[in-house]
């Protein structure tokens, strides 16, 4: 249970400022917002977002040594309170600072270039205790915990680790998905074990994966019950991936996650095909303008595919389950590789949480 909501002993400065269009437009002119209205981040609030998950406000729970910059629970709140969010996601967003900051996820490069954003990959029994979207417009506006969690991050990525848009973001187009980029792994329609499982942590558990993506490709297959012709739509829209390493999301709608599933195929082979489809001849990479180089005889019979392996596919069920939709996010790469990292949230630190069932969503009753 959340302890009593008095301020704490917090290091942030104080500013007294007259009232919430006054906080506002003071955030907004000092570049601590993303262009959106954010809520005052007051004393009370953050001490209560900081009791939520029973760590001290001065734990460092990340750091990026490139900008000597440490992440620290007080500062995590802060962000979070400004996004919106609830005191009971604490746990999670804590959780996702430690995977962000993990080295193999390579938060600094992630932060001041490419067109990519950290892609919240959320799986286990979190999705339903605070009421994560897994179901229709999983990528899209509408639900409270998505949206304020991923802005969460985008502020905390903005306000601590110095990612400030045309600064040290040099990002030349950038996305969507910097503004908010969550979503939850379905736990009614996936077919399979959980996402998290796969990558070291217990199928019981609950846990966040952390993803460098670009914008989400989409596939459309609603004419197909085979598998085979829908893993070749889904392989031909990873094509558009950079062939230059990396890794990337394959998010399959429930549609076909059953029509793979009821084949028999696993998870395994899922990824296995996939791997085998999505490849190109390098004569078709050059006309593309996608490598450099002067054309060599074996060019047409040479091929690339889109990742080293076929581990590096990362396969997790979500969306709607009236369509034939299922959706690539390529990974971004370019001589400073992201990798995806998985972090188990803490029992105990969820168990602090105030946790209240939320009211099923339509497209979970069914």
């Amino acid at each position: 249970m959340l302890r009593s909501s008095e301020p704490m002993t917090l290091s942030s400065a104080r500013i007294e400022l007259s009232d919430d269009t006054a906080v506002a437009e003071f955030f907004l002119q000092h570049g601590w917002t993303d262009g959106l209205p954010i809520v005052a981040p007051t004393p009370q609030l953050v001490s209560a977002f900081v009791s939520a998950v029973g760590l001290e406000p001065a734990e460092v729970l990340g750091q990026i040594p490139e900008q000597n910059r440490s992440i620290t629970v007080e500062k995590l709140a802060v962000n979070a309170v400004m996004a919106g969010c609830r005191p009971e996601y604490m746990s999670l967003l804590v959780a996702t600072v430690r995977a962000l900051t993990r080295t193999p996820f390579n938060l600094h490069s992630t932060t001041v270039s490419g067109a990519t954003a950290p892609l919240l990959i959320v799986s286990g029994p979190v999705v339903t205790t605070v009421g994560l979207n897994s179901g229709f417009s999983v990528f899209g506006p509408g639900h409270h915990a998505n949206a304020t969690i991923g802005r969460a991050v985008r502020l905390l990525l903005q306000n601590v680790c110095g990612g400030l848009p045309g600064l040290i973001d040099k990002s030349t187009l950038g996305h969507p998905g910097k503004f908010s980029y969550c979503i939850a792994e379905s736990q009614l329609h996936n077919p399979w074990a959980p996402a998290h499982s796969d990558r070291g942590v217990a199928a019981a558990g609950s846990a966040v994966t952390v993803f460098s993506g670009e914008a989400p490709i989409f596939a459309r297959n609603d004419w197909a019950e085979a598998p085979e012709p829908i893993l070749a739509t889904i392989a031909d829209a990873m094509l558009p991936s950079h062939f230059t390493g990396g890794g990337v999301v394959v998010v399959l709608g429930p549609l076909h996650a059953a029509a793979m599933a009821r084949s028999g195929m696993s998870k395994a082979d899922v990824r296995q095909s996939l791997f085998q489809r999505a490849r190109r001849s390098l004569s078709d990479l050059r006309s593309a303008g996608r490598v450099s180089g002067e054309p060599q005889a074996d060019d047409d019979t040479t091929y690339r595919t889109v990742v080293p392996a076929a581990d590096d596919i990362l396969v997790v069920v979500a969306g709607g389950h009236l369509y034939g939709y299922s959706a690539v996010v390529p990974s971004w790469v370019g001589g400073h590789e992201s990798l995806a990292v998985t972090e188990g949230l803490d029992e105990e630190e969820l168990a602090r949480c105030v946790i209240e069932p939320p009211t099923p969503t339509a497209q979970e009753v069914s």
